[in-house]
């Protein structure tokens, strides 16, 4: 009995934490309107796994994208201090894959009519795919590419935004929302980021 509970309170603590991650997740337009344009939410980039330096928590993170039909790795460095307006959205794909699952649908369908509302029309944004820590490093930084490649062909193909407003970028396992000790963080871990885009 007494294996039982610990068992029972292990799952709902687990339970609870990852649904406390997920309330970082934007779910309705107006949640991700007001994610990209309120600028007193601001979210500070999660610290982790940075380092301490003189100048505060960095470290650096590598990142790949597509340019002119090629891959392109670079390294970036994020620091404890930055901060931007993006919003999480959970957008879950077949196992292993970047096939968007049907019921992520009706989410993406509230991506695109927030970035076609009034206020994001002609914003320029980046998708960031995020993995959890399966497989190593350069598959995971591909295959969460191509997953954010697969959200931007979604909103393209069904909602007037332009293609040249909305970068794509893979971040691998590198930003993490929780550790990837479980099934259900990992499962929080699989995202897609949407940020505005500050590049001039």
């Amino acid at each position: 009995m007494g294996k039982v509970i610990s068992v029972l309170v292990v799952f709902f603590f687990g339970f609870w934490h990852v649904h406390a991650c997920a309330d970082n997740f934007a779910r309705t337009a107006g949640e991700i309107i007001d994610a990209l344009t309120n600028t007193e939410t601001e979210q500070n980039i999660k610290t982790r796994s940075l380092k301490a330096h003189s100048g505060g928590k960095t470290r650096g993170l590598i990142v790949v994208s597509k340019e002119d039909g090629k891959i392109v790795e670079k390294t970036i460095l994020i620091s404890e201090g930055n901060s931007v307006r993006s919003a999480n959205i959970r957008v879950e794909f077949d196992f292993d894959a970047y096939t968007i699952r049907p019921y992520s649908f009706a989410l993406l369908n509230e991506l695109g009519k927030a970035l076609t509302s009034e206020r994001l029309k002609g914003v320029a944004v980046r998708l960031r795919g995020h993995t959890d820590s399966d497989g190593d490093t350069a598959y995971n930084l591909d295959l969460s590419l191509k997953r954010a490649f697969a959200v931007k062909k979604y909103l393209t193909d069904n909602f007037y935004i332009s293609p040249s407003l909305v970068k794509v970028e893979g971040y691998g396992e590198g930003l993490p929302l929780v550790p990837n000790t479980s099934e259900l963080n990992k499962q929080v871990n699989r995202r897609v980021e949407i940020a505005v885009d500050t590049t001039p």
